[in-house]
Formats: C-alpha cells, sequence, structure tokens
C-alpha cells in the first residue's frame, strides 16, 4: 500500500483539500498521512488546526514560527518549515507528498521532499497570479514537483512550457469544485441565522489579502476597501487575511473597526459555511481566488480589486477594479443596477472542473510508476 502525504498550511487551502484526502483515506490500496502546519497551527489566526483534526484526529502537526509582520520573517517561517518537516518525513516517510498551490508551507514541505528523494505531487501549477510572491512560489513548486494536478488545459500548457514531462501532467480540475458539487450546502435562512445575519437584507462576503510583493500598498488598499464598506453599511461578512507579511497589520485594523454595526468579522469558517455564505451573499468583494474560482458555480457577482488575482482565468461574474474608492463604488453599482452586467451574469460558467476532480488525482496516485526515472527529472527540451 502507498503512504501519501498530504500537507494543509491554511484553513481556505484546507477546504480545497479535503474531499482529496477523504477519497484517499477512503481507498484500501491507499495510506493516507495528513500533516498540519502553517497557519493553522498560529494563534493569531485562530488555531484552525482545529477544524482539521475534527476530521482528521491522527494528523500530525508540524510547527512553524512566525515572529512577526516582516518579509524576513516570512524567510524564518520557510526555513523553520524545512528543519521540522525534514524530522517529520524521516521518521514517517510517505511514498508520495501532495501539495496544494504557492503558499510557503507547501514551499517548505517542496523543497524537503526533493533533498529526501520523495516524489512530489503538485496541485494547481501553470497558475498565474499577479502582485504577490506566490507566482514565484508556484512556479518554484513546479519545477521540484514530479507529478502535475492542474486546474485547466491552459495551466497544463504552462506547466510544460517550463519543461515538464507531458505525461505526468493530469488536467483534473479544482477540488474545491467537489464540494460544491457534491455536497449539501446550509440554506441561506440557516447559513444566515447561524452567523446572525438578516435573510431579508442583502449581505456582502469580503475578503482581503496582503500584497507580499507590495506590502505596503496591501493595507492602504485594506483601509480603501473599509471606506467603501462604511459608506454602504450593508451587512457584511468579513474574513481575517491569511498570514502573509502585511497580514498581522491588517488584523490591526479589522479589530479596531470590528464593532461597527453592519459588520460580522470571522477569523476562519469551516469550508462548507464560507461556501454556504458565497452561495447566500449578494456580492463579493475582495482579492481572494474563491471569488475566481468558487464564486462562479454560485453566479455570484464579484468585485475583484487590484493585481493579485491578475492572470488568472476570468467567467462573466468577475468585475476588476483598481483600488481606488470610486472604481468599487462604479463597480457596486454596476453589480446592482446594470441590466446588461446581470444578464450576463446568468450565463456565468465555472472554467475550474466538473466535480471529479479528487477522484481523477486518486485514480493517478494508485497508478503511476514510482522509480529512478521519475526522481531523476530531466528539463525537456
Amino acid at each position: 500500500m502507498r503512504k501519501i502525504a498530504v500537507l494543509t498550511g491554511t484553513r481556505s487551502e484546507y477546504g480545497y483539500l479535503k474531499p482529496l484526502m477523504e477519497k484517499i483515506e477512503d481507498d484500501n490500496k491507499l495510506i493516507l498521512i495528513p500533516i498540519i502546519t502553517g497557519m493553522h497551527l498560529l494563534k493569531n489566526f485562530g488555531y484552525s488546526y482545529k477544524i482539521v483534526n475534527q476530521d482528521f484526529p491522527n494528523a500530525k502537526k508540524v510547527k512553524m514560527f512566525l515572529n512577526n509582520d516582516n518579509l524576513e520573517d516570512m524567510a524564518f517561517y520557510l526555513a523553520s518549515g524545512i528543519t521540522n518537516l525534514t524530522k517529520l518525513f524521516v521518521k514517517n516517510r510517505p511514498d508520495i507528498l501532495v501539495i496544494l498551490g504557492d503558499r510557503t508551507e507547501s514551499l517548505s514541505a517542496a523543497i524537503t521532499a526533493l533533498y529526501l528523494n520523495i516524489p512530489i505531487a503538485h496541485i494547481n501549477g501553470g497558475d498565474v497570479t499577479g502582485t504577490t510572491i506566490d507566482e514565484s512560489i508556484r512556479h518554484a513548486i513546479t519545477k521540484f514537483a514530479h507529478i502535475h494536478f492542474v486546474h485547466t488545459k491552459s495551466n497544463g500548457e504552462r506547466v510544460k512550457k517550463l519543461g515538464e514531462n507531458p505525461n505526468r501532467i493530469f488536467v483534473v480540475g479544482a477540488l474545491t469544485i467537489d464540494t460544491i458539487i457534491n455536497t449539501k450546502l446550509i440554506s441561506k435562512n440557516e447559513i444566515f441565522k447561524k452567523y446572525n445575519l438578516n435573510p431579508n437584507k442583502k449581505m456582502i462576503l469580503a475578503v482581503q489579502h496582503p500584497l507580499t510583493t507590495l506590502k505596503d500598498r496591501g493595507l492602504s488598499q485594506f483601509r480603501i476597501l473599509f471606506k467603501v464598506l462604511d459608506k454602504l453599511k450593508i451587512q457584511t461578512v468579513l474574513i481575517y487575511p491569511n498570514c502573509d507579511a502585511g497580514g498581522r497589520k491588517m488584523i490591526e485594523l479589522i479589530e479596531k473597526r470590528k464593532n461597527r454595526d453592519y459588520l460580522r468579522t470571522f477569523v476562519n469558517l469551516v469550508h462548507e459555511d464560507y461556501l454556504s455564505l458565497m452561495k447566500s451573499c449578494s456580492i463579493m468583494i475582495g482579492n481572494s481566488s474563491s471569488g475566481i474560482i468558487e464564486a462562479p458555480s454560485f453566479k455570484i457577482p464579484v468585485i475583484n480589486i487590484g493585481s493579485r488575482q491578475q492572470g488568472r482565468d476570468r467567467s462573466n461574474n468577475i468585475i476588476d477594479v483598481q483600488p481606488k474608492e470610486k472604481c468599487i463604488m462604479d463597480a457596486i453599482d454596476t453589480v446592482f443596477y446594470s441590466e446588461e452586467f446581470l444578464r450576463k451574469l446568468k450565463t456565468t460558467k465555472s472554467k475550474f472542473g466538473d466535480g471529479f476532480a479528487a477522484e481523477k488525482i486518486v485514480k493517478v496516485l494508485n497508478e503511476i510508476p514510482i522509480n529512478e526515472k521519475m526522481i531523476q527529472k530531466q528539463i525537456t527540451y
């Protein structure tokens, strides 16, 4: 039986990985090794490891240390992950390590596995994003990885152009679409009651993250978002940002303003609850990838602020705006009052999968040969 380690470092990432982890656990030819690390184990970000532990009580915890909010602290954070994951992998060596996306936690795991000759399966390579360090991390992990599970054909082509073997590139779609299609989400009345919201009023879902390569602008853009929300005074669910450099200053701003009557703030949400709120919201605002990937499935209008998601495939529900108060307010007017946009919104379709990503990945994890040829990668041109 093959031992498959799946690493999760953030609350949003776990929401993506959960359907795959469940499929691996249910497969009689595979043994799941769940690994919790990174942001999950940081107190300032809500100890989201508890959410993972509810589903996988035997998950192994690997601490990474983030002492402050500066860029150098992220480098030390990466180094602590490499040190502590090395100890885990030496003691509990998996046959394949599965990592997702472009987070520091995934990079630390990829570097560790590379040096230990552990095959790496990377989910979501070939994607394109804007002004964050994520872009560099994602493509670096692609070069470390031995197996590539990508969202779309265009992403697969980018991975191929990076010199990766086409026979190890698999277009599977986005795992989060599995949850959307195969899970019965909570009704609007139930989810609004659970989070003390009025179902008879509009609701904004706001998710804004730092910009690691434009660190100071992340906070200034967040202030602009708050100005817009203060003007609108529409009931709003605001989710805390991730733990990238600049995130703690954004959290400090939330803490100062979270007592506003219109506002409900949450450090963490169970992924199914988050999707249920998204499904029931009037509009989503911010710079989260979930607005690009998940929201189209619900035909939810999304105002995407700034350059963080620049380059990703778009559906008809997205309005891209500059991080300026007037631009955001104009986009809100479009969402609520433009008949042309509302007609276009009705035609929105997801570009990110059919609900069978986990099944496709598990098939490959079972069948792909693990040998020296896999480990000894060579560029294809």
